[in-house]
């Protein structure tokens, strides 16, 4: 599945074939909730979709709320006062009504604009991505990892059918991948050119190598736990100065990386798994996994090396032989060869979303589009709260 389905996270349509939660009668109707209707697309949208926005927006919305004044476990929340990660403050179950149409709107941007732009897609592709959602739906999207959480017995309950959400979560992933490169790849509407790419990535990557070395000991006390335990001063000082001259032969060219990755695996217990070797990521991907090593990185030349020791102060010091790497021979990798969607990607993500979040604004704007008051003021945010079960003893005392 293409990073593309996080754009707009799991907005999956449904079809009322049951009650939801007593609020309404069993229907076996489909009911349209937004339907739109021009010479670019013609189409009519169950309710169930924007149930299921509803539903998506509420679990967004619970997030924020365990971090808000009054928020009790187990307990409705949609009256609470939330702030979202944008500082948008509301109370939770109005937060959630704007959220779950502004996702709603989203489905219907996406199916537009592929429409407009007219965009296409690979028939394998779309194939592969109805048998993830098959997948997903009978046995859960983690179930390769042994996790399984079907999608069917979560939201099933509410009138969710398989169809429905494969139309909206996977299917739709495959259109916002086939709009992207209408909009952005070679040939595309607003084409981005190697060169424009090039300095993009020149200016958001790194390429980074790093051996580290435990300035600790290993091993299990009586109870079977693991514990480190510090060298002393001593040895570590001894340590960080044979490192250091390593360091010095790297920078200078009198050794080389693999050399020296060698050397530490030989000397000081360095595994070989644990050796980092090449590393092409974001600038931001360096720093959330080791801000020590970015901020090394930042001021090192081309081929230079550093020592960089972190957590000296507690049981298991490490020290990082850390190296820069010339990030210029990876250019045409990243911009012309196999990695080049991925960067691109990076660059034009966040504006493919701006694109879908400013088409979904326009169309409701639009006389061509019908939103169904009378159906969605039916259903209401609490309705998602489920009251926790009594445990057994509890049900047991009370009888």
């Amino acid at each position: 599945m293409k990073p593309f389905h996080k754009i707009i996270a799991a907005l999956l349509a449904v079809i009322l074939v049951a009650s939801v939660a007593g609020c309404v009668p069993v229907s076996i109707t489909k009911q349209w909730g937004y339907k739109y209707s021009d010479k670019t697309l013609s189409k009519q949208y169950d309710i169930g979709t924007y149930i299921y926005c509803l539903y998506q927006a509420y679990s967004e919305a619970k997030t924020y709320a365990q971090k808000a004044k009054g928020y009790k476990e187990n307990e409705p929340f949609t009256d609470l006062k939330i702030t979202d990660d944008d500082g948008k403050k509301a109370v939770a179950k109005d937060w959630i009504k704007d959220k779950a149409e502004e996702n709603m709107l989203g489905v219907i941007a996406v199916d537009y604009l592929f429409k407009k732009d007219g965009a296409t897609y690979d028939e394998a592709e779309m194939k592969a991505a109805k048998k993830q959602a098959q997948d997903a739906w009978d046995m859960g999207p983690y179930a390769n990892y042994g996790y399984y959480q079907p999608i069917k017995a979560e939201v099933e309950q509410y009138g969710v059918s398989e169809e429905s959400y494969a139309y909206v979560s996977y299917l739709a992933s495959v259109k916002q991948s086939a709009i992207f490169d209408k909009l952005y790849d070679k040939g595309g509407l607003e084409e981005v050119t190697n060169k424009k790419l090039a300095d993009f990535f020149l200016e958001n990557y790194v390429d980074y190598s790093y051996i580290p070395v435990h300035l600790y000991k290993s091993s299990t006390d009586s109870s079977g736990n693991a514990k480190s335990e510090k060298f002393d001063k001593k040895k570590i000082k001894k340590i960080k100065s044979e490192l250091q001259t390593i360091v010095d032969e790297l920078s200078n060219g009198s050794t080389t990386f693999d050399k020296a990755s060698k050397k530490c695996i030989k000397d000081y217990g360095t595994t070989e798994s644990d050796v980092v070797t090449n590393t092409v990521s974001t600038k931001e991907e360096l720093e959330s996994s080791n801000a020590d090593i970015a901020k090394a990185y930042k001021k090192l030349k081309n081929g230079e090396s550093t020592l960089v020791v972190v957590g000296e102060s507690g049981d298991s010091p490490t020290a990082y032989i850390v190296v820069k790497n010339d990030l210029n021979k990876d250019v045409k990798k990243y911009t012309e060869g196999t990695e080049r969607k991925t960067v691109l990607q990076k660059m034009k993500g966040d504006a493919l979303k701006d694109v879908i979040k400013k088409t979904g604004k326009d169309l409701k704007k639009s006389q061509a589009l019908s939103k169904n008051d009378g159906t969605i003021n039916r259903y209401d945010p609490s309705m998602f709260y489920e009251k926790p079960q009594e445990t057994t003893a509890a049900a047991t005392s009370a009888q």
